[in-house]
């Protein structure tokens, strides 16, 4: 993850707690793809990956989150701080 990519997670670190939820970094050894940040909010556990304003998911990342989604999980990416602020106005304060 660049240096651009981890002020984006930062932000979203940040404003998730801002509304009282929490943010967990997602490690998984051996599988590649999976999403940067796991969200509990009320209750709801969200994936998202985080991307700047000009990133792109590679290939592992759109294969591993749509396993995740065949499963019922709800995968996100957001791009930039942007991204990040729409998120949070449409999935957790709706």
């Amino acid at each position: 993850m660049g240096v651009r990519e981890r002020k984006v997670e930062k932000y979203l670190n940040t404003k998730v707690e801002f509304y009282g939820g929490i943010t967990r970094k997602w490690v998984s050894p051996g599988n590649d793809g999976v999403p940067d940040r796991i969200v509990f909010y009320r209750g709801k556990v969200y994936f998202v990956e985080v991307k700047t304003t000009d990133g792109e998911l590679s290939k592992v990342q759109c294969r591993e989150h749509k396993r995740l989604e065949l499963k019922g999980a709800e995968v996100f990416t957001v791009y930039g701080n942007e991204g990040v602020d729409a998120w949070i106005n449409v999935v957790l304060l709706k």
